[in-house]
């Protein structure tokens, strides 16, 4: 059975395949991915696959975390690329398809990237639904705490992070992420802010 997966956007602009299994699963509720996904899917017209883990309010991000030797852009648009950051100094944009809102990606970076997970699809065309209960991290930082459901956790449970560190060191990763130029911003001064208003 195929393991492939794949990612669109809801109006077909954007698609990445994955030749293997998330690295990773988890629902980050930290405020940053909270407040972007907030942000731009709120912006009128929005007609995109949603990137929140749940209903709620403050539902936080659900997120499927691939390193960048598994990852490839098959088609995409720069023209209907945006991009998003949290406060004047943030160093991570996400990027999203302006033509129907879909955030396409939490995190990408040269050596990996974090995809929406409700994005995704499997071989036969059907929605991904992960095996299991999936994680919620770093609720320390959620806007509601008490809301957060089981499983959950403050921060990043060692397991988790223990499959991170290989990922930041850019360890068995070949960076390849680095040559789709449409999924990062050219001028991180630019990039469309959502302000900070939790601290």
């Amino acid at each position: 059975m195929s393991t492939e997966l794949t990612l669109t956007c809801k109006c077909g602009s954007f698609e990445a395949t994955f030749d293997a299994p998330p690295r990773m699963i988890f629902n980050c509720q930290c405020h940053s991915c909270v407040a972007v996904i907030k942000a731009i899917e709120a912006k009128e017209g929005f007609a995109g696959t949603t990137m929140k883990c749940d209903e709620s309010e403050n539902s936080g991000a659900a997120v499927a975390v691939y390193k960048s030797n598994n990852a490839t852009v098959k088609k995409v648009d720069g023209e209907k690329i945006g991009f998003m950051k949290v406060g004047e100094a943030g160093k991570t944009a996400r990027p999203y398809c302006t033509e129907c809102g879909t955030v396409l990606f939490n995190v990408w970076q040269p050596n990996w990237c974090a995809a929406n997970r409700n994005a995704m699809t499997t071989a036969d065309g059907s929605a991904f639904q992960p095996k299991g209960t999936v994680m919620n991290i770093n609720c320390k930082n959620a806007f509601d705490k008490d809301k957060v459901p089981a499983p959950n956790h403050g921060s990043v449970p060692f397991g988790t992070l223990f499959k991170f560190i290989p990922l930041i060191a850019g360890l068995t990763c070949d960076g390849s992420n680095a040559k789709d130029k449409a999924l990062i911003p050219e001028d991180l001064s630019k990039v469309e802010i959502v302000p900070i208003t939790w601290e």
